[in-house]
């Protein structure tokens, strides 16, 4: 059986999203690989193809099997790539959050679909792989129309997964603008968050924290510096810092080994500490990002972050006397704020030194708390110049113009100043990614000047597609 698992071409030519693999699409084809199916990986978003292009390759290729993932805010994206390859695919399944979070309405959504994969797709694939040839009712964790669906409880541990076949994506085009050195690569150490954040979807991966052992996240560092050339590793855990004993083994380990490499990961503010990130600084770690949010404690509380604006200022300041540079996700306009709360949380940026701060809208995602509280008011329509999403289900209580006016002003106020620019255009050299920063530069100019210009013009989503819950 010909399977074939593919990520789909840019929305719109002009999008600036910098590509970095698809791991989750890489793991499922490292899974097929061990099992020793045959399988085949195509980016055709790294690969820069146009429409047209991806559909004559369809149609070279014929698949069996046609896999496709996605996240709620840009599922329009797989709707299109499944539309396009019907005529050419016997069987195309959707995973990823968007099918997990909301249940069988991913299939209503998507009449060009035939399956849908919910949880964790690596333990799917090779029953539904299966089942397709045999027949009877799905597997678990497989959604098929008219037939009854059975979850799928996880088995695996995350260190038993296969590592992702990396070797089957493009050798080049993968950038990152905040990496330290050329040749870039992402990997997962752990899965599951136990934290309660209300806002964020853990659909796939669920509460549960999961983690490989240092040793063998150090494993996979050693082959990617060796094999693949690798200088900068993206950690894509929603919270690396969750085990200090362990980040602390990891840590040793590479330094043990001599591993040299330099990476990024994700943190909470509440879980780090100054020897721990002296540690990290010298195995290799060069930025951390935290999920700061607010400067508004009431907005924390909405958020359910379980944390406060004095435990982020300490945080900031460890992280910068430790030689580390930060990131600082930000949330503007939330329910209940005001413009003033806005301009107090952007000025809060620079006070705490945040080298970089992504300010983005809120959005009450499927499968999330807030979503139940939120997720059927009005909603705005308000993004920041790297969103993907076609259009942005922003829950405020300000209206869209005078948020979308405070977006802007956030994004100018902290990047359009001497040391932001200097830092963009050092790290745009140094990790190889100049072209990709420019193309970002000029985005988001056009995003300045045309707020509500409408992107991807030359396509647009079935009126079906609709944000829902997964029933009961």
């Amino acid at each position: 059986m010909r399977v074939l698992l593919a990520r789909p071409p840019r929305r719109d030519p002009r999008d600036a999203g910098l590509a970095v693999p698809p791991l989750g699409l890489a793991y499922l084809a490292g899974v097929l690989r061990a099992q020793g199916r045959p399988v085949e990986l195509i980016d055709a978003y790294a690969l820069g193809w146009s429409w047209e292009r991806f559909e004559r390759e369809l149609a070279l290729r014929k698949p069996d099997v046609l896999g496709l993932s996605a996240m709620t805010p840009t599922a329009d994206v797989a709707h299109r790539a499944a539309q396009v390859a019907r005529p050419h695919a016997r069987h195309i399944i959707l995973g990823g959050p968007h099918p997990t979070a909301v249940g069988a309405a991913a299939l209503e959504e998507c009449p060009a679909l035939d399956h849908a994969a919910v949880g964790e797709g690596e333990e799917v694939i090779g029953p539904y792989l299966d089942w397709l040839t045999a027949g009877g009712p799905p597997p678990p964790g497989v959604l098929a129309r008219g037939q009854p669906f059975t979850p799928r409880r996880l088995a695996w541990k995350v260190q038993d997964i296969p590592w992702p076949a990396r070797d089957l994506l493009p050798a080049t085009g993968y950038r990152y603008l905040m990496a330290t050195r050329p040749g870039f690569a992402t990997m997962i150490t752990s899965r599951g968050c136990p934290f309660r954040c209300s806002f964020c979807d853990k659909s796939v991966s669920g509460s549960a924290w999961r983690a490989r052992p240092p040793e063998d996240v150090v494993d996979e560092l050693v082959h990617l510096v060796r094999d693949r050339g690798v200088g900068f590793v993206n950690l894509y855990d929603d919270n690396f810092t969750l085990h200090r004993r362990r980040v602390v083994g990891i840590c040793e380990e590479i330094l043990r080994r001599g591993v040299d490499v330099e990476w990024k990961c994700e943190g909470r503010v509440d879980g780090v500490d100054p020897p721990l990130l002296r540690l990290m600084r010298r195995a290799g770690c060069r930025v951390i990002a935290y999920g700061v949010e607010s400067a508004n404690p009431e907005t924390l509380s909405l958020l359910r972050k379980d944390v406060t604006v004095e435990q982020v200022v300490r945080a900031f300041e460890a992280t910068r006397a430790a030689g580390l540079r930060s990131v600082a996700y930000i949330i503007l306009g939330a329910p209940g704020e005001d413009a003033r709360a806005v301009r107090r949380t952007v000025a809060f940026t620079r006070q705490i030194g945040a080298d970089y701060v992504q300010f983005s809208s809120l959005v009450a995602l499927p499968g999330t708390p807030l979503f139940e509280s939120h997720g059927h008011h009005a909603a705005a329509d308000v993004r920041n110049p790297v969103d993907g999403d076609l259009h942005r289900r922003t829950v405020t209580d300000l209206p869209a113009e005078e948020l979308a006016g405070l977006m802007r002003e956030a994004w100018r106020r902290f990047y359009l100043r001497p040391r932001p620019l200097g830092r963009l255009a050092r790290d745009a050299w140094a990790s190889g990614a100049s072209r990709e920063a420019l193309r970002l530069g000029v985005a988001m100019a056009r995003w300045s000047v045309e707020p509500r210009a409408r992107r991807g013009q030359g396509w647009q989503p079935d009126d079906r597609i609709q944000w829902r819950a997964a029933p009961d």
